[in-house]
């Protein structure tokens, strides 16, 4: 009976460890192991050097090499400490990527003068033209001319005495 305490205590204990969201970080992001291997590692570089030094207080005031390790070792220590109380923040690259095309859409559909930038960097910048049309009269100068004044003889030719013109007919 006591080996099958033993072993529900047991089950029990692993599945509450399972279920554990911080147990279950540490063991599922390789940043995190990364992170702890570091810190122990400086840790125990550190805890060498101090202890094969004459005086340990002045090794951890005077040395360098000792102070580079401990802050090592705590950077790495409190960067694995972050990883595993706050989750990894998720990307969020398609709804940024809407929210700009949705942006640049209501921007072309507002604008006129972006419009018609975007216009002429795709298709090219309109042509510049005057137009002049070929049916148009000819020019002032031709038209104004005045008619040639009549000759006297030339008018009592072509008039009767009585201020009527004549016909030529043969009757």
């Amino acid at each position: 009976m006591a080996i099958s305490t033993w072993a529900s205590n047991a089950s029990e204990s692993a599945q509450q460890l399972k279920d554990n969201e911080y147990l279950r970080r540490i063991a599922e992001d390789p940043k995190v192991r990364e992170n702890a291997r570091v810190a122990y590692q400086s840790a125990r570089e550190a805890f060498d050097r101090i202890s094969a030094a004459d005086n340990p207080a002045a090794a951890i005031l005077d040395d360098a090499k000792v102070r580079r390790s401990i802050k090592k070792a705590s950077d790495a220590a409190l960067e694995a400490r972050d990883r595993v109380v706050s989750p990894p923040r998720k990307s969020h690259i398609v709804r940024n990527l809407l929210i700009l095309v949705a942006g640049a859409a209501l921007a072309v559909a507002l604008s006129a003068a972006l419009r018609d930038k975007i216009l002429d960097l795709v298709f090219g910048a309109e042509e510049e033209f005057d137009y002049v049309p070929t049916t148009a009269p000819p020019t002032a100068t031709a038209t104004a001319s005045a008619p040639e004044p009549e000759t006297p003889a030339a008018s009592a030719a072509s008039s009767n005495g009585d201020g009527s013109a004549s016909a030529d007919s043969d009757d």
